[in-house]
């Protein structure tokens, strides 16, 4: 009886406990900060259990993930959600705009614009001030028509938006050649012009690096570009069910300015900070949290930021690991039968093996991207995406390895009684096991290496940091990742090799070592 109560009790306080609130981010430094301070805020003043879902792949995505319930909130800027999201144009009062952004978004989506957070981050043409070619060049109108040898780089996003490239270069008659448009990722932009391996870039107005690495912006002299006012975006679900995150953002309406948020993004960009220091010291800085300022240092050695991370490692690990086993396990449970069914029928087997093979070669970004409509962002879709990655060297191994068992051993067990299902299971699967083995280690493999992209929808995994890393460049976070997940490939790997010698007969081994 006292057992039972105790779990009528457990039960109850289960259906109570709190739900965390789950805020994410673009995949940019400006980005994660904004989501980091919500969270420090939410965490420390009103004791919230929070979790974070940052560096996810772009407005898509974030957006994507907030439509559909997976996040809670995320920071915005006031001009992609008029053009990006809404497809409109034409006005450019910052007031205007973010009253046009609150009204359709309420409507359409059930979503809720914040007040501004205080500054504008515009997109900006950029370019050396030291490059004597561009000397006395101010405003982009200036650029009309004489662009053509120059190179322009810009982040992915810039260059398929509406408010993107092709209206950008239109409105101003740009003629770069089409071999000098590069795409690169926003955090290597600044490296590349810094570098001279491009002269002009699309920057963002409030990056601190324009500044460090001695750059001028060039004039909006036609106004192309709308005011870009960040704001957090929340829906009216999550402020019912999550009453103190509406007044955690109320927090940051007019708190930073523009001033205050380029040398943010510098202390993160260029001095490499951590993010979650530079957020805690900011708030403590505006009396927004208790405590003191912490004195921030750059770890310059991989090894001792490596042993400082040794928790979010641990964490990671756990992550990384649930994809790739998940994902193989469900793999081998459909991939190996398919294969033995697939030996018994070449009319199907030439069915489904261009399917298979068809999967394999959507590129891993794209189908995660399609997914991300279907099953939201997180866990699932980045398991099912790592599962069809997997069957490919699963079935056509199997599928190989029972057509390379020689016929005469399966005639052989017929001839002494045994029935079909016995001869697959002690004569065919035996015998195969070795070629199926050696698939098993190319899934393994793949599966260990294409999750590193599951951050990038929220899966988090050894992904997080890399993708966190190429967005602030920061080879020490790209490397916590990078390191750990190839580790994991390589004993992966050998511990499959190692269970072969358990697995396959002495004998087996030895014929396939003289073959």
């Amino acid at each position: 009886m006292n057992k039972l109560c105790l779990l009528i009790l457990f039960f109850c306080f289960s259906s109570f406990a709190k739900e965390p609130i789950v805020l994410g981010s673009k995949n940019f430094s400006e980005n994660i900060l904004l989501g980091e301070m919500l969270a420090q805020v939410l965490e420390n003043n009103y004791g919230e259990k929070v979790t974070r879902k940052f560096a996810l792949g772009g407005t898509k995505v974030a957006f994507d993930a907030l439509n559909t319930n997976e996040i809670d909130s995320y920071p915005d800027y006031t001009g992609t959600g008029y053009i990006m999201i809404l497809k409109m144009d034409g006005e450019r009062d910052p007031d205007k705009v973010h009253e046009i952004v609150s009204s359709e978004f309420e409507q359409k989506f059930g979503m809720i614009w914040s007040k501004s957070i205080g500054f504008n981050n515009t997109y900006a043409l950029t370019s050396r001030k030291n490059d004597p070619r561009l000397k006395g060049i101010n405003t982009i109108s200036q650029l009309t028509k004489k662009v053509a040898p120059y190179k322009i780089g810009s982040a992915y996003e810039f260059m398929e938006r509406k408010d993107g490239y092709s209206g950008f270069s239109r409105t101003y008659e740009l003629n770069f050649d089409k071999d000098n448009i590069v795409s690169l990722e926003a955090g290597l932009m600044y490296a590349a012009i810094r570098d001279k391996q491009v002269d002009f870039i699309v920057s963002y107005s409030t990056d601190g690096r324009i500044k460090a690495y001695d750059l001028k912006i060039l004039k909006d002299d036609k106004n192309y570009f709308p005011p870009y006012y960040a704001a957090f975006l929340t829906t009216t679900k999550s402020l019912q069910k999550h009453p103190n995150l509406g007044k955690a953002i109320k927090t940051f309406e007019g708190l930073i300015n523009e001033a205050e948020m380029t040398d943010l993004n510098d202390r993160i960009d260029r001095l490499k900070f951590e993010i979650s220091d530079v957020a805690r010291n900011f708030l403590i800085k505006k009396g927004i949290l208790k405590g003191e300022i912490a004195v921030q240092e750059v770890e310059t050695s991989f090894i001792r930021y490596a042993f400082s991370k040794r928790s979010y490692l641990g964490k990671l690990l756990y992550e990384h690991l649930m994809l790739s086993f998940v994902a193989l396990l469900f793999a081998m449970l459909l991939a190996i039968p398919m294969g033995v069914a697939l030996s018994r029928n070449e009319a199907l087997s030439k069915v489904v093996f261009p399917i298979i093979n068809t999967i394999q070669t959507i590129p891993s970004l794209a189908l995660l991207g399609f997914l991300i409509p279907i099953m939201g962002i997180g866990f699932a879709p980045a398991v099912l995406a790592l599962f069809l990655y997997s069957l490919l060297p699963l079935v056509r191994n199997t599928y190989e390895g029972i057509k390379a068992v020689d016929r005469n051993f399966v005639e052989a067990s017929k001839g002494i009684g045994l029935t079909n299902t016995q001869i697959l299971m002690k004569v065919e699967i035996p015998l195969a096991l070795p070629i199926i083995l050696a698939g098993l280690r190319t899934a393994t493999v793949i599966v260990i290496g294409t999750a590193t992209l599951a951050a990038l929808i929220g899966a988090g995994g050894f992904g997080d940091p890399i993708f966190r890393g190429v967005s602030t460049v920061n080879s020490n976070l790209i490397l916590l990742g990078a390191v750990p997940a190839a580790l994991l490939a390589v004993v992966a790997d050998k511990l499959i090799g190692w269970s072969e010698t358990q697995l396959v007969s002495k004998g087996i081994r030895l014929k396939n070592k003289r073959i």
